[in-house]
């Protein structure tokens, strides 16, 4: 019950396949072992960003929430995350040198999450 949710500005969206993005990123975090059949993968379409301070770098963002159920370590939370960042940095910064990407790992609690 992974959840993998890609927000990306309207100008990533106009160079970068976000599709293949993001079967890339549910592709790596079944390789760690994730149930692949379990694993949520969504992208947002942001049409409104500024980042920076830099002409030519607002409206380039990507950002990268990976939720999982609570309990798990910093170790196996590491190790679920970096390949996802890795994907997401290495398909973006070659169109888009300066665009932020990011990623956070948040915990879902058990009691409030319904399936």
């Amino acid at each position: 019950m992974p959840h993998i949710v890609l927000e990306y500005s309207q100008h990533i969206e106009d160079q970068i396949d976000v599709p293949v993005l993001l079967t890339s990123m549910h592709e790596a975090l079944a390789a760690e072992g994730v149930d692949k059949s379990r694993i949520k993968t969504r992208g947002v379409l942001l049409a409104h960003s500024v980042v920076g301070n830099d002409a030519a770098d607002i409206g380039q963002m990507v950002h990268i929430t990976l939720l999982l159920l609570e309990g798990r370590d910093e170790a196996t939370k590491k190790q679920y995350s970096v390949p996802l960042h890795k994907i997401a940095k290495n398909m973006i910064v070659v169109k888009f040198p300066n665009c932020a990407v990011t990623l956070e790992v948040r915990d879902m609690e058990q009691a409030s999450y319904i399936l």
